[in-house]
C-alpha cells in the first residue's frame, strides 16, 4: 500500500455555465483530462453539458492549482481547435477542490457515478 493516499474532488464549470460540451467534447476532455493527471493518476471523471468533475489521486507535493491549470487551460485551447467543435470550451475562473478521505473514496465514486441523473437534462448523449 502507499504511503500517501491523498484524493481531491476538482469541479469546475463552463463560462456562464453555457452548454458547451457536446459528446465529441466529451470524449476528448475525458481523454485529455486522464492524460494531463497521469502522474496524479484521475481516479473518475463525471462530465456534463456544463461542468466536470474529476478525482485525483496525488502525492504529497501535488501543485494543485497548477494542476487545475493545465486541465482547464490545455483543454480550452485544444478542444477549440478540434475539428466539428462549433461550440467552442471557455471555463469559468473559479473551480472546487476538495479532500476525499480513503474511507468516502467508495461514497464519491457512487456521486460520480449518478451525476447525469444529479443533474438532469445536463447528461450528453452517448
Amino acid at each position: 500500500m502507499a504511503a500517501h493516499q491523498l484524493y481531491f474532488h476538482l469541479a469546475w464549470t463552463t463560462l456562464e455555465r453555457r452548454p458547451m460540451i457536446d459528446a465529441g467534447t466529451r470524449d476528448f476532455l475525458n481523454d485529455f483530462l486522464r492524460r494531463t493527471a497521469i502522474r496524479e493518476r484521475a481516479v473518475a471523471i463525471a462530465i456534463l453539458q456544463t461542468h466536470v468533475h474529476v478525482l485525483v489521486r496525488s502525492g504529497p507535493r501535488v501543485d494543485l492549482s497548477r494542476l487545475v491549470q493545465l486541465m482547464k487551460g490545455g483543454s480550452s485551447y485544444a478542444a477549440g481547435r478540434l475539428p466539428g467543435n462549433r461550440l467552442g470550451l471557455r471555463w469559468a475562473k473559479e473551480y472546487s477542490a476538495t479532500t476525499v478521505s480513503p474511507k468516502s473514496l467508495a461514497r464519491a465514486l457512487e456521486y460520480f457515478a449518478v451525476q447525469e441523473e444529479h443533474h438532469s437534462g445536463e447528461g450528453i448523449p452517448r
